[in-house]
């Protein structure tokens, strides 16, 4: 766009004061401006006619100014109200978060007081055994606890064939002890062998566990029961005490299902352990003579 070349009658170049006209527009209304502080200042009750005159071209025009002001203002102040906002949000969704984790290890806290209030009512109801409070800290691969490791060892008077139970009932029993950890073989385990009797009929026999590498299923076998026995689903089994490992009288389960052996004269039935082998925390390790414990 070319600029353009403002001349008045009789020569004179007039572009200098088109360019400026805004700085001299801003000059004027600043001089009728600080002209109307002088003429209002002070306490009187009337006015001059100058100053009507005046006003009425300021007036206007301190609107526009009041209203840029009071805009600007509040776009600045919009901004940093904005990130005062942002500021306590953030605060507040980090406190929102410690809270939460603080929430979660109390009930946490909370569970284990409840289990080892469990495990203590145990120690309670048999005085007769001795015992030491442990924590599980490993398990063998898969979902059931077949074998685990526990944090008591030799040094807390821990040692091998010692029972292992929660208050629910009996574990299995200590296979390997160190210093610090001993190994356990839970009754669901095929290896583990327990010697039972049955509550209500007094009828004896051996527990195996049913769990294999290829079959998982949590259950136990009772054999060489009597054929005449009349065990029915819900009776319970007990250690019977015999073989010199496990005390007698602790839960080991009840009976699901009872059969007859083929070609044998004898039943068996399945057991369902007491103890919930999919999720061990806390046991206890018992032992009845009082000498061998040594209190950590």
């Amino acid at each position: 766009m070319k600029d353009y070349i403002f001349v008045e009658e009789g020569g004179m170049d007039l572009t200098p004061f088109y360019k400026n006209r805004p700085i001299m527009i801003m000059v004027v209304i600043t001089i009728l401006l600080i002209i109307m502080m002088i003429l209002t200042a002070g306490d009187r009750s009337s006015i001059t006619g100058a100053e009507n005159i005046i006003g009425g071209i300021i007036s206007p025009l301190q609107g526009v100014m009041y209203g840029i002001s009071t805009g600007i203002s509040d776009f600045f102040g919009g901004i940093i109200n904005q990130k005062d906002i942002e500021k306590e949000y953030a605060t507040v969704k980090k406190n929102e978060s410690a809270l939460i984790l603080e929430n979660q290890r109390l009930k946490e806290i909370e569970k284990e007081n409840k289990r080892l209030k469990d495990l203590l009512s145990f120690s309670e109801n048999h005085p007769e055994f001795k015992t030491i409070g442990a924590k599980v800290t490993g398990k063998n691969p898969g979902n059931w606890f077949n074998v685990l490791i526990i944090d008591k060892g030799s040094q807390q008077g821990v040692s091998k064939d010692m029972t292992v139970v929660t208050d629910k009932g009996l574990v299995g029993r200590v296979i390997e002890s160190g210093l610090n950890w001993s190994k356990v073989m839970c009754t669901i385990d095929s290896r583990s062998s327990v010697s039972g009797i049955i509550e209500r009929t007094r009828d004896n026999g051996i527990v195996r566990g049913t769990n294999t590498m290829e079959t998982q299923n949590g259950l136990c076998k009772m054999i060489y029961l009597p054929l005449e026995t009349d065990l029915i689903p819900g009776d319970k089994v007990l250690t019977s005490g015999l073989g010199g490992i496990f005390p007698k009288g602790i839960l080991i389960g009840e009976v699901k299902e009872v059969s007859r052996q083929e070609n044998e004269l004898q039943k068996y039935a399945i057991i369902k352990p007491s103890v919930d082998f999919l999720h061990i925390e806390e046991v206890l390790v018992t032992y009845s003579n009082v000498e061998k414990i040594k209190v950590e």
